[in-house]
C-alpha cells in the first residue's frame, strides 16, 4: 500500500468514478457534492488536501477528501461549513473494512505534518459516532501521539421504514396513528409535482428559494439563500445528482398555490431530507408537517427503507417518531508540545462555554416558592457532585 497527496482538481479527474464507488451511493461524499462545494465555497489560500491510498496494483482503495484552510491552519472534509454536509467520512474500499487503509491515511497525514508545518490540526466536521472507518483514524493517530478533542455534539434523526407506510403506522400508539392518517387524508386535497428532469428543476428551484426565504424572514431569519455562493452551489449540486438518479424533491401544491417545497437526495435506500421551505401565509393547513408525512408515505414506492432528517434537534422530528443517532466535531492536535498546548487551549474554552451556558441557565431558570439557596455552579474543569 501506498499514498498520494493531491492538491489540484485535475489531479482528481481520472479518480472521479472510484470515489464515487468508494462513496456506495452517498451522494454527501460523492465528487458531485464535495467539489461542487470546492467550486463554490473555497477561499483565497485554501488548498486541496486529497489523500488517496492505493495498492500494490496502483488500484485505489481509500480517499481521505480533505482540504486545507488557509484562515484557520487546519485540515477539513471538503463541504464542511455552513453548507451542513452530514456523515462525512473516509472513503474505505469495502473489502478493506479493517484499520489498514485508516491507519495509513493517519500515517501518510502526519508525515506531511513533519515535512510542512505550517498548519495546526485537524478539524473534522460531522463524524458520526458509530463510524468504524473514523473510529480506527482516530486509534491511529492516538497511537501517533496526537491528542484528540470531540466537540459540538449533536444528532442526525432518522426514520426506518423497513416494511413501509402501514406498517409504521401499525407500530404506532392509537393518538399517534389518527394523528398521521388525518394528515395523509389531508394530502388527498393537495397536489405534488416531483421533479423527475431538468425542466422540473428548474421550475422547482425558484419556488424552493422563496418559500424557504419567507419563512425564514418571517422568523427574523435571515435564510440560507441569503449567501448566493449557497444557492449557485445547491443549483450546480441538485443538477448533477439529478443526473446520476439521486435528487428527490418535490413541491406541495393547495389551488394554485405552492405552499412547501422540499430537496433531498437519494443514498440508496436512504432518503436525506436536505432542505425545505413552507409559506407562512398557509401555516393553518400545516404544510411542513403535510410535507413530512407525504415523505413518510411514499418513501416506499421508491424503494426507500431509512428517511434521514439530518442534523437539528428540531421537536418535530421526534413528533415523527426518528430516532438519534449523534455525531460531532473532532479535532485532531499535532503531536508535539505545541499541539498539546493547542489541545489543552481547546479543552479550557470547551470547559468554559459550557460553564456559561450552565450558569446562564440558572440565573434565567425561576427559582422554587421558598429557596434561598443562591445559585452554585461549578468553575471549568471541575464536575458537580
Amino acid at each position: 500500500m501506498n499514498s498520494q497527496l493531491l492538491t489540484n482538481s485535475e489531479q482528481l479527474e481520472p479518480l472521479l468514478d472510484t470515489w464515487r464507488a468508494l462513496a456506495c451511493g452517498n451522494p454527501f461524499q460523492q465528487p458531485e457534492w464535495l467539489l461542487t462545494w470546492w467550486q463554490h465555497f473555497q477561499s483565497p489560500g485554501d488548498e486541496l488536501f486529497v489523500l488517496v491510498v492505493r495498492d500494490d496494483e496502483d488500484r485505489v482503495r481509500g480517499i481521505a477528501p480533505w482540504y486545507r484552510e488557509h484562515k484557520t491552519k487546519t485540515i477539513r472534509f471538503l463541504g464542511d461549513g455552513s453548507v451542513c454536509t452530514d456523515h462525512a467520512s473516509l472513503l474505505v474500499d469495502s473489502q478493506f473494512h479493517d484499520e489498514s487503509i485508516p491507519a495509513i491515511i493517519a500515517s501518510s497525514l502526519l508525515e506531511h505534518w513533519k515535512k510542512h508545518p505550517g498548519w495546526s490540526a485537524v478539524q473534522l466536521e460531522s463524524v458520526d459516532r458509530c463510524d468504524s472507518k473514523m473510529q480506527m483514524f482516530e486509534m491511529a493517530m492516538k497511537e501517533h501521539g496526537s491528542c484528540v478533542h470531540h466537540c459540538q455534539p449533536a444528532n442526525t434523526w432518522q426514520v426506518d421504514l423497513p416494511d413501509g407506510w402501514n406498517a409504521f403506522l401499525n407500530g404506532l400508539s392509537k393518538n399517534s396513528r389518527k394523528m398521521f392518517r388525518k394528515r395523509a387524508q389531508a394530502l388527498d386535497d393537495m397536489r405534488v409535482r416531483w421533479v423527475y428532469d431538468r425542466h422540473d428543476l428548474a421550475e422547482f428551484m425558484p419556488i424552493l428559494i422563496e418559500l424557504h426565504q419567507k419563512r425564514r424572514n418571517a422568523l427574523g431569519d435571515a435564510g440560507c439563500f441569503a449567501n448566493r455562493r449557497f444557492e449557485a452551489f445547491l443549483r450546480e449540486a441538485a443538477l448533477r445528482l439529478l443526473e446520476r438518479n439521486q435528487l428527490q424533491a418535490f413541491t406541495l401544491w393547495h389551488g394554485q398555490r405552492p405552499i412547501a417545497a422540499d430537496i433531498g437526495f437519494r443514498s440508496q435506500e436512504r432518503w436525506l431530507c436536505y432542505q425545505a421551505g413552507i409559506d407562512p401565509e398557509f401555516l393553518a393547513l400545516e404544510p411542513g408537517k403535510l410535507a413530512n408525512v407525504l415523505i413518510l408515505r411514499d418513501a416506499e414506492r421508491f424503494g426507500i427503507k431509512v428517511v434521514d432528517f439530518l442534523r437539528g434537534d428540531e421537536p418535530y422530528k421526534q413528533q415523527l417518531k426518528a430516532q438519534p443517532k449523534p455525531f460531532c466535531t473532532v479535532r485532531f492536535s499535532r503531536p508535539n508540545l505545541a499541539g498539546k498546548a493547542d489541545h489543552w487551549r481547546w479543552e479550557v474554552t470547551a470547559k468554559t462555554k459550557r460553564w456559561i451556558k450552565t450558569l446562564r441557565h440558572r440565573l434565567t431558570k425561576p427559582k422554587a416558592s421558598g429557596s434561598a439557596n443562591p445559585v452554585n455552579v461549578p468553575p471549568p474543569g471541575e464536575s458537580e457532585v
